[in-house]
């Protein structure tokens, strides 16, 4: 449920979506209230790909080997998914979930850590290409294999949210749903939207960490993905959320966090978990040759290390 501040130049728009909360700060050209379009917005997106809902339409592909007829929001984000998942050779894919569960990173309590064996075993299961869409419907060409949209799902719908206030004709908005922002013109000060990034915390003595980097964005996204929140420790050694479906493990470089700041929250979404896996020196290889905007967080023999792509640096507005 989403509730509306009053009393303000820019409206406001807040509440509890997809597992986490969303905010949305937007130049009000009329007197309407949104709340209850928004509302249905994340509504009809959760049926669609919410792992959570026992009867959306990711759950039935993910529990049957029949051919399931999906909605434009699914095709809109598997497409979308095929292309990250074929750019970047296979780093972005959504199809980990039997990997996640075994190493535990899916449950409160982990378990014992899979064995060679059993990591080899699972990987029959991973790849993207073992769906294909033809027309409205899915089809599953490896038994048992499953979709996890978590790594794209909250930045498509920081688009669609966007999408929807252009359409009112808002000229100024910024969406931020789970940490996934999405910007466009200017705040109500007439300036850029100022964006913070985390510092990370080594120790993880808050659940706040202080802002390493505030960017300027007018017309953009930003979208943050991060392993030094997210991991399980066995025997002294910490495990990293971010899996590489290559090895079926943790990856083991030092990349703690990947920002990424590209026009659509969906885009910049799959961007950062990509570079998760592909680590700093590769991921600021391939934003360079792109023209993409990137920031690198890592971890430099116990010291926090930042590294930028050429067309970050012309976001940054204040560094700490």
């Amino acid at each position: 449920m989403s509730c509306k501040e009053g009393n303000k130049p820019y409206s406001v728009l807040q509440g509890y979506a997809q597992g986490s909360t969303f905010r949305i700060v937007y130049d009000p050209v009329s007197s309407d209230d949104y709340t209850a379009e928004v509302d249905s917005i994340l509504l009809v997106i959760d049926k669609s790909m919410s792992l959570w809902d026992s009867t959306s339409i990711i759950r039935k592909v993910n529990e049957s080997d029949e051919p399931v007829i999906v909605d434009e929001h699914f095709k809109n984000v598997f497409n979308r998914s095929v292309y990250f998942y074929e750019i970047s050779g296979g780093a972005f894919d959504p199809t980990l979930s039997p990997l996640i569960d075994a190493w535990g990173f899916a449950r409160k309590h982990g378990t014992g850590l899979p064995s060679d064996r059993d990591i080899d075993s699972l990987k029959n299961y991973v790849g993207l290409n073992k769906f294909r869409l033809e027309g409205n419907k899915l089809y599953k060409d490896f038994a048992g294999a499953q979709l996890n949209f978590n790594a794209i799902a909250q930045g498509y719908t920081a688009d669609v949210l966007g999408d929807y206030l252009e359409e009112q004709g808002v000229p100024n908005y910024l969406v931020e749903i789970g940490g996934e922002t999405k910007a466009k013109g200017l705040n109500q000060s007439g300036s850029k939207w100022k964006v913070g990034i985390e510092k990370p915390d080594f120790n993880q003595t808050s659940t706040t960490n202080a802002v390493k980097t505030v960017v300027g964005l007018t017309d953009g996204a930003l979208v943050t993905s991060g392993s030094y929140r997210k991991y399980i420790e066995k025997d002294g050694k910490k495990y990293s959320h971010t899996l590489d479906a290559k090895t079926g493990k943790p990856v083991t470089h030092n990349l703690l966090s990947a920002a990424v700041v590209v026009p659509e929250a969906m885009d910049s979404d799959a961007y950062a978990t990509m570079f998760m896996v592909m680590g700093k020196d590769a991921a600021l290889k391939y934003a360079n040759e792109h023209n993409l905007a990137i920031q690198c967080i890592f971890d430099d023999n116990g010291i926090l290390g930042v590294a930028y792509s050429e067309a970050f640096k012309k976001l940054i507005i204040l560094e700490n």
